[in-house]
């Protein structure tokens, strides 16, 4: 407990930030991405697609997953807990929404508040179910009252879904949302672009650097190719194929940056239906998917292969891919103990708006083929995708055999412990484990809680996780500020600019 006190503290006596002098302030910056959101409301989908444009750039939180992927005093310049389940928050004063209205203590009472409340539907509720009262001490202090002890409270309170908004703006988030960020939503043309400006009264000082930012909306990797050598775009963040790495390198007009980020590339199989209810078929169909041809088909060999959700960026990961190894024999024979000595038929359902998707589909149904799985591909769009697949309300249960997607928010093992998330997957045993984790927070403790969880989710095989895609961002020469990892879902372009 002394530990957890101390770390809090550290974080409190953290520098406020600031802007670095080494960049040229001014310009504008057009960025591919490969989808367009759903809508611009953090709150009410989880599309990685609004975190991409929102997180960060349009809204924050009370703390941020910095660039190196630590948690840092934001809005909230510092905080304490002396029993982890009380925690107060100090916020900065002066800070401003984009309305023009100070931010206050209220403010996260109403933010928080909406995300407990069950008649809103946030996406990450079951991660602020611990609340059990916020409450406002004066303008710039706010206690927030725990049920139980979380060990991964703060980090809910960096996770995209805590951003910070005004109650008088709730109603326009969707299209218009309201934050403390450095930028605003200048423009939405729908199927084509969204246009960020420069909040000139952000409370960082010298910052943003750039003047604007347009994010274009180019799902195909050809054609975000085409874009950047004809000068289109300035940079592509999500939408280059892997293939065109080692080209662009050659190329001098332009530099290539490759880190990890936490985006699992899944498979993910409906848990609820025959045959993935069994478990016999779910390892036989991950010992016969050989996961290093499909990282070298699918992406050309860039990446890191996965045997669990947790990914290398993670503190407690451990590597758990060899412990259900590519055994095709093995799979022919666990189809036929659980009665499918034939095989059976299965359909993908993938949204191509994701490269990755189509292709690594396309080499699992010719590897599944080989033990008898005849599996087909049918593409859809992503809003079906949401609405069917993932099982967005009013969606009562998800509608696909297979899946395949990558899920870019950090620290979600806790989606295994969701009876009613889209894998339908219910396992009592883990979510004893997973709960014990949280109210657990001596680190040693904690860790040998995660292993267990790891190794448990590689022999239960819920899902079979594939490898961790890459952070592949092509940028112009001149361009500077850009992340090389991407510890959380987020483009966070505040400290971007260009050289003289």
């Amino acid at each position: 407990m002394k530990r957890l006190l101390v770390a809090c503290l550290l974080a409190a006596l953290a520098a406020a930030p600031v802007a670095s002098s080494a960049q040229t302030a001014g310009g504008s910056l057009v960025v591919q991405v490969p989808t367009e959101p759903p809508g611009l409301d953090l709150t009410t989908n989880p599309a990685s697609a609004i975190a991409a444009v929102v997180f960060d750039n349009v809204q924050e939180g009370l703390i941020k997953i910095d660039r190196t992927g630590k948690m840092v005093p934001w809005l909230a310049e510092r905080w304490y807990t002396t029993d982890s389940k009380n925690y107060t928050f100090f916020l900065r004063k002066g800070v401003r929404f984009h309305n023009g209205r100070e931010l206050k203590a209220a403010d996260v009472k109403f933010a928080l508040d909406r995300a407990v409340n069950p008649e809103t539907k946030h996406p990450y509720r079951a991660q602020y179910e611990v609340i059990k009262d916020v409450i406002v001490k004066d303008d710039f202090t706010i206690t927030v009252a725990l049920k139980d002890v979380d060990a991964t409270f703060l980090y809910t309170l960096a996770r995209q879904g805590s951003v910070i908004y005004p109650r008088e703006a709730v109603d326009t988030l969707k299209s218009q949302p309201i934050g403390t960020g450095p930028f605003t939503v200048g423009e939405w043309v729908r199927g084509d672009r969204i246009v960020l400006v420069k909040n000139k009264d952000y409370w960082v000082k010298g910052l943003p650097k750039l003047d604007r930012v347009v994010f274009r909306f180019i799902p195909d990797p050809n054609s975000t190719l085409a874009a950047l050598k004809s000068g289109d775009i300035d940079v592509s963040a999500f939408g280059i194929g892997p293939e065109s790495v080692d080209e662009f390198r050659k190329d001098a007009r332009f530099q290539v940056i490759v880190g990890d980020t936490t985006n699992d590339v899944t498979l993910s199989m409906n848990n609820s239906k025959k045959p993935y209810s069994d478990k016999r078929v779910r390892l036989a169909i991950t010992h016969a998917i050989n996961k290093e041809e499909v990282l070298k088909g699918a992406m050309f060999g860039h990446g890191k292969i996965l045997g669990s959700n947790v990914d290398p960026t993670n503190p407690y990961f451990v590597d758990v891919s060899k412990r259900v190894s590519y055994d095709p024999a093995k799979a022919k024979k666990l189809l036929a103990e659980a009665g499918y000595p034939n095989g059976f038929d299965a359909v993908f359902k993938v949204a191509p708006q994701y490269y990755y998707t189509v292709r690594s589909a396309e080499i699992i149904a010719s590897q599944l083929g080989k033990v008898g799985i005849r599996a087909s591909i049918q593409q859809i769009e992503w809003g079906q995708w949401l609405s069917t697949v993932f099982c967005l309300a009013p969606c009562q249960n998800p509608d696909y055999d297979m899946s395949i997607i990558g899920h870019a928010e950090a620290w979600d093992i806790g989606n295994f412990a969701r009876p009613k998330y889209y894998f339908r997957w219910d396992n009592a045993e883990f979510r004893k484990l997973y709960e014990d984790s949280q109210v657990t927070v001596d680190d040693k403790k904690r860790r040998a809680l995660y292993v267990k969880m790891q190794e448990m989710l590689a022999d239960e095989a819920p899902a079979v996780w594939l490898y961790m895609h890459p952070r592949l961002v092509i940028a112009k020469k001149g361009v500077t500020g850009i992340w090389k990892d991407q510890p959380a879902p987020v483009q966070d372009l505040s400290e971007v600019a260009w050289q003289k």
